[in-house]
């Protein structure tokens, strides 16, 4: 796996064919000052809470929980304002953190909940840059044609439509020239910041999200890997006529550049769209769990990115799956402590569901068990009491009890000291939350929770499948 060193401004394994410069001259000038601009950022934001903290203290309890929401809510809006101007790596952490960080208080998810869709499209002179570095000169020669407005932009690439010279529709995904030493910068900063943020939030192996995030940085500005994961993932879904994975155009990729067959469809948030076609929007639901649980069940991978602008919808309903960059496997550890961790809740077995914990690896050595049991035992009484008729409008009250926040009240330094994070789970936490929403969507009466059961179920009666075999993905089209 290509990893962004973190001692120099090189990238190991780059995407590009051609050598680059050092960085230096004007080309570190501007990584240096972005550096700076992020780490003033981040030092605002601690001496914030360093200077309230003791302050806090004094005021008396009530006061200064009050004082305390109050700076957090600043700093998470200071923090998103922050990220969308850095943009890059730090557009793409912010996106993580808004679903993953449950660790952080409330107000961080909600302010960064923003960046999820608000990334500003680059100038079409930078995506000409990185096309002519995979083609030569007259990349666009390549082309019949090519549309310099994007359909899609991201905090790492955009999408642009083409044709090709034979006629065919495609999409072309071009990585952002340069985006390969914005993040080994980015990533430096991250980790000179890291011992701060453990004394911040006592998670063990803290430094594993860093990891993650940087594994994943890897793997999505890698094109070579995504087109393996499309090709995967087509052998996963060859028997299936209702699941479509773009097709490779192999004469157009290269490099930092992936042209695929343009795929249409209506976007899977568009239920007007979909009922003219003659769709159920819940029936799309059904089909976007059936298809996570073929590639969890019987492959120990999946789509690790269910975001809205990642599916289409077509009669049938048929599901259009996109963007392969984050598609990943499931451990053993992992599937085997979801498995008792789904079966305890179904069951209402607080201490199933801590051995499932144990089995991923959350529980720290050492930690308190007796203590995570207790607070298990109360977040299953709450669930078990809690009705949600729409799933598509949680309000403030419904999602703290669904996200055990009352449980930990009070207790959430104590509770974070017995708890590490897991291997793997990084991508699980992020896939799990956006499938949550997505499914609340599409079914608002059941929700991921009831689109769930049925396939719980048969899994607590049979368990989780192994692996099939693995199948030869199809050669790529010319």
């Amino acid at each position: 796996m290509r990893r962004f060193p973190r001692i120099s401004g090189r990238v190991a394994g780059a995407v590009v064919p051609s050598a680059r410069p050092p960085l230096r001259g004007l080309l570190f000038l501007p990584l240096l000052l972005r550096s700076l601009r992020a780490l003033i950022l981040f030092w605002t934001i601690f001496a914030s809470y360093a200077f309230l903290w003791p302050l806090a203290l004094v005021i008396g309890r009530e006061r200064g929980a009050r004082l305390m929401e109050r700076a957090h809510r600043k700093n998470a809006r200071r923090l998103a304002r922050g990220f969308s101007r850095l943009r890059g790596v730090f557009i793409k952490m912010g996106q993580v953190l808004s679903v993953t960080g449950t660790f952080l208080p409330p107000a961080f998810g909600e302010a960064l909940e923003d960046l999820q869709d608000k990334v500003p499209p680059r100038p079409f002179d930078e995506i000409e840059e990185r096309l002519r570095e995979a083609f030569g000169d007259n990349a666009l020669d390549r082309f019949a044609t090519f549309e310099r407005e994007p359909i899609a932009a991201a905090s790492l690439a955009q999408v642009h439509r083409a044709t090709s010279r034979s006629g065919l529709a495609i999409a072309v995904k071009v990585l952002y020239p340069r985006i390969e030493r914005l993040i080994a910068a980015d990533l430096r900063v991250l980790r000179s910041v890291l011992p701060v943020i453990r004394l911040l939030v006592p998670i063990g192996r803290m430094e594993r999200i860093l990891d993650q995030l940087e594994a994943m940085l890897a793997r999505e500005t890698d094109y070579a890997h995504e087109r393996q994961n499309m090709e995967r993932l087509r052998a996963i879904f060859a028997d299936r006529p209702n699941v479509v994975i773009p097709t490779v155009v192999g004469e157009l990729t290269n490099a930092g550049v992936l042209s695929m067959s343009f795929e249409t469809g209506v976007k899977i948030t568009d239920f007007d769209g979909q009922r003219e076609l003659g769709v159920d929007p819940e029936s799309v639901g059904k089909l976007l769990v059936e298809c996570y649980f073929e590639m969890l069940l019987r492959h120990r991978v999946f789509h690790a990115d269910p975001h809205p602008g990642n599916f289409l919808v077509r009669s049938g309903p048929s599901l259009v799956i996109l963007d392969f960059g984050a598609v990943e496997e499931v451990t053993p550890a992992l599937a085997e402590g979801m498995k008792l961790v789904v079966m305890g809740a179904l069951t209402r077995s607080d201490e199933q569901i801590l051995r499932g914990l144990e089995h991923m690896g959350f529980v720290a050595e050492g930690g308190d068990r007796e203590l995570l049991k207790g607070v298990g035992g109360e977040y299953l009484k709450v669930l078990a009491s809690t009705k949600i008729d729409d799933f598509s409008r949680l309000d403030r009250e419904a999602l703290e009890k669904l996200s055990g926040f009352r449980q930990v009240r009070g207790r959430l330094r104590q509770i974070m000291k017995s708890v590490e994070y897991p291997d793997g789970y990084f991508y699980v936490e992020r896939t799990l939350v956006l499938l949550f929403g997505l499914a609340g969507l599409l079914s608002p009466r059941q929700g991921l929770p009831g689109l769930l059961l049925p396939y719980a179920s048969r899994m607590l009666a049979t368990g989780f499948m192994p692996p099939a075999p693995p199948r030869e993905p199809p050669a790529a089209s010319q």
